[in-house]
């Protein structure tokens, strides 16, 4: 070892009695502001333990695949002839707004008749906004820009926060929606929020064109909030079989960046290692972070490379930037199997938010998956939050059905949050058809760096998400996962690196 030191729509309403006992410390109560988007350190702060994640979708309620195929479960109710599609009292934010073309057969939304999606805030009788779907992700509605909003590979999404005081309704004239999802967090007061005007104001264009150009380039990541920060570079070469440890520089401090420069020749031999970090603890302490290489840095084989706003690659090195604090100390191990060379550069800040988690980050694996059971991300017990998942399936068939399967959360023991399909969690849409999700892609916030059906009929998909707008906060516990084909029955091998933020800076309560 060498060692260096340096319903019919899905909404989960909890009453004051379902509220569960908050955690230690302050928490961070989210605005709507955004700052969210582009402010990557926030990612990092535990959100206050009344704020509640919850989810609007057309999933099947009979736990079959009618997800939206006839639009059974497409609204919550018929307003005047519209469609409802989400409703909440109180405080709050609409973080994500995601639908894919109505039909397989033919492009375009709804029924194709431009109809308005229009959206009810703080009891008004007038909306906030009132504009064709298919205009909120288009990019040409100054409060929405590219790539904050978009469609790519078959799917449709605004990550544009939509903030309310006092309530919110979400209508789409006529009955033309199929697939649609809506997160949302409700909030435990209106302080500090301002309401939604469809004309952002000064300093909230401020801060759209700051996470628009971020999100559009996010290489800008090291000139603007790299530029003042401190460096400790680490030489790293080890033979076969190799453990190394290095000390992070004393904390309190965050790092904003790890980036791995490999040596000629070692790609795949760091791909194949492991990179294990503790926090706070000695060097005893079991890892808060514990992920094959490939999964920490998006360098899965046969990926296209990509440069997203969390992991990536950028000419010849990789890169990984989910903020990671830390109080006293922190320490890098790396374990290898094969040869491995190159540098380590760790950038940082001195400084820890009062209200700050633990990066916690694992691998997981079902080699197959089994019948009738989740693939489960996350299980959790504690306080923290739900950050982003990079998984990659592969299985035997003539198209990868599996995708059917919708992801669902359990937060602090009540369903909160239900998908209506694989590739529509990750933004996509109509997997295998022309013109849809029928290939590789990659985007800041998702994509699907592999999509693709190497030989006989063996089909591979990769794909991740990262919550920068819309992290999942639990204050109990937390089960994530997602099903393997419409009913869980399609038997395929899924492997994944799931991403979250905890008080606890180490295992609690490991995943089955």
């Amino acid at each position: 070892m060498n060692l260096i030191t340096l319903v019919p729509a899905l909404a989960i309403l909890l009453t004051a009695q379902d509220q569960p006992t908050p955690g230690p410390g302050p928490g961070y109560i989210p605005s709507g502001s955004p700052a969210d988007l582009h402010d990557l350190g926030r990612l990092a702060r535990l959100r206050d333990p009344r704020v509640r994640a919850l989810g609007f979708s057309s999933y099947d309620r009979k736990g079959g695949n009618d997800d939206g195929f006839n639009g059974t479960y497409s609204k919550i109710r018929v307003e005047d002839g519209n469609s409802v599609l989400a409703e909440l009292d109180g405080p709050g934010v609409i973080q994500r707004i995601w639908t894919t073309h109505t039909s397989g057969e033919h492009a375009g939304l709804l029924d194709r008749k431009n109809e308005h999606i229009k959206i009810y805030l703080d009891g008004q009788a007038k909306p906030a906004l009132d504009v064709p779907l298919e205009t909120l992700f288009s990019g040409k509605h100054p409060h929405f820009p590219k790539p904050l909003v978009m469609e790519g590979s078959g799917g449709f999404v605004s990550y544009v926060p939509i903030p309310f005081r006092n309530g919110c309704k979400v209508v789409v004239e006529g009955q033309g929606v199929r697939f649609y999802q809506i997160g949302l967090v409700a909030l435990p007061s209106a302080e500090g929020v301002d309401t939604f005007v469809e004309q952002p104001s000064a300093p909230v264009l401020a801060d759209l064109n700051a996470a628009k150009a971020l999100w559009a380039s996010p290489e800008t990541y090291e000139t603007q909030t790299l530029a003042g920060s401190l460096t400790a570079e680490y030489s790293v070469e080890g033979i076969a079989r190799s453990e190394q440890v290095f000390g992070m520089p004393a904390g309190p401090a965050t790092i904003q960046e790890i980036e791995l420069e490999p040596s000629a020749g070692t790609a795949d031999g760091w791909r194949s290692a492991r990179l294990r970090m503790v926090w706070d603890q000695d060097a005893s302490g079991e890892p808060g972070v514990d992920l094959p290489f490939d999964y920490a840095f998006g360098t899965l084989p046969d990926a296209i490379g990509f440069q997203s706003l969390l992991i990536g690659q950028r000419g010849g090195s990789w890169y990984n930037r989910f903020p990671m604090p830390y109080h006293r100390q922190a320490s890098l191990r790396i374990d290898a199997e094969k040869p491995i060379k190159g540098k380590l550069r760790v950038r940082y800040r001195k400084g820890v938010e009062a209200d700050a988690g633990y990066l916690r980050a694992s691998y997981r694996e079902a080699l197959p998956t089994r019948p009738k059971e989740d693939f489960v991300w996350l299980k959790e017990e504690g306080r923290g939050h739900f950050a982003g998942v990079l998984m990659s399936t592969q299985g035997r068939a003539k198209l990868p059905y599996w995708l059917e399967g919708d992801d669902r959360f359990t937060i602090d023991g009540k369903l909160a949050i239900h998908g209506t399909g694989s590739e529509d969690f990750f933004n996509g849409g109509w997997y295998a058809l022309e013109g849809r999700l029928n290939g590789p892609s990659a985007y800041p916030s998702h994509g699907f760096p592999i999509y693709r059906s190497p030989e006989n009929e063996v089909w591979q998909a990769a794909a991740y998400r990262w919550n920068v707008a819309d992290p999942v906060p639990f204050s109990i516990s937390i089960t994530a996962g997602i099903e393997h084909g419409g009913e869980n029955q399609f038997e395929a091998d899924y492997r994944a690196g799931v991403f979250w933020y905890s008080l606890n800076p180490g295992p609690t309560h490991r995943a089955p």
